[in-house]
This record gives structure tokens, sequence and C-alpha cells, in this order.
């Protein structure tokens, strides 16, 4: 009888982002979702600022940012801490405040407040597969914010560019049919108003 070893198939996994909350309500409720948050799909900040979510193996992960330039052919590491571990959390560990935004009159109504916050110990430790996936997803959502807010400041000072630019052709315009019809157009600053010192001497 043979005692060769039957091929195993591959695991294949695949990574799923943080669901959107409905208008932002993580709570159930009337005309709501109809379902309560998971852990996973809160997508929370430090007061740092760095992104922070639940999961079931790590418990509070913490995502520090990447080292390494995947450009450059290096292997991207990425910086993460967690309370996996409670014991050696507290002993080694960092405080962090974990920040969930409450942007729902629902939420804020149940839960009585505008932000949820909550203190946690952390400590530097590898995460579990999915976490790791969290990471890459959470930083190329930041890398995207950034290009938008460059996009809407680029856009804005374009705006500005041709709204001074439609002021100053409507006041060349302005002034050419004020000439057309024989009207003096007013002195354009206090100094032409009144003269400068030199021209006021001379009149003297």
């Amino acid at each position: 009888m043979s005692t060769g070893m039957g091929a195993h198939e591959m695991e294949i996994r695949i990574f799923t982002p943080p669901r959107p909350m409905l208008n932002g309500c993580i709570l159930p409720g009337p005309e709501r979702q109809l379902e309560g948050f998971q852990g996973r799909d809160v997508r929370a900040r430090t007061e740092q600022g760095r992104p922070a979510w639940w999961c079931k193996v790590d418990r509070v992960v913490v995502f520090d940012g990447v080292e390494g330039d995947d450009e450059g052919g290096q292997v991207l590491k990425y910086k993460t801490r967690s309370s996996k571990g409670l014991s050696i959390a507290r002993r080694r560990g960092d405080s962090e405040v974990v920040i969930i935004p409450l942007d729902c009159a629902h939420c804020q109504e149940m839960l009585n407040r505008q932000e949820w916050k909550y203190d946690v110990q952390v400590c530097k430790r590898s995460v579990c597969w999915e976490c790791r996936e969290r990471c890459m997803w959470e930083d190329k959502q930041e890398i995207e914010q950034g290009i938008e807010g460059k996009s809407e400041l680029a856009n804005m000072e374009k705006n500005r560019e041709r709204a001074d630019s439609v002021l100053a052709d409507e006041q060349a315009r302005d002034e050419e049919l004020m000439r057309k019809l024989g009207i003096e157009t007013g002195p354009k600053s206090p100094i032409q108003a009144v003269g400068g010192i030199e021209e006021r001497l001379e009149a003297k």
C-alpha cells in the first residue's frame, strides 16, 4: 500500500477592507444599518494620528508606518504595536490613547459623547497576516488622501489665480469703457489721490 503523501491544496487568503459604516453609524438602530459593527471595521486613531484597529488575534493594533522602499527593491517592513499579551505589554509597553470618532448623531446620543476614547497598553511586535494586509491598505489610504489633499490645494490656488485674473480683466474693461465715454477714472491709491511728497512741495 502506498504511503506517499497526497497533494495539499494551497490555502488562498483574501483580505477584505474594513466595511464602511452607513452614515458613520457604528451602532444598530432604526432606519440605520441593521447589523452592529465588527471590531475590525472600526477605523480608529491614536492621539498622534496613527491608524489603530481591533483584531481578534492581536487585540488592539497600532500601525506606526513603513520601513524600506518598495521602488528600490527593498522589502517593506510594517511597524506595528499591539496589546496582545497584556502582561508583557504592561511591563514593556507604551501607553496610547485610542480615539474612535463618532460622526453619527445616533451614536452620539446613545453613547453621550462626541468621540470614544480609551487607554491601552501596546508594545512592538509582529502581527497576523490579516493585520499585515491591513497595514498595507492603511498605508495606501494615507498616500491617496495625501495626493487628494495636494490636489485640492492646487485647485484652490488655480481658482484664486483665475479669480484675480477675471477681476483684473473686468477692471481693465471698465476703465476702457469710461475713457470712451469721456469719464475720468479716479485715482487707484491714496498717493495718486493726494500726490506724492515731491509733487506737493513743488506745488507750494
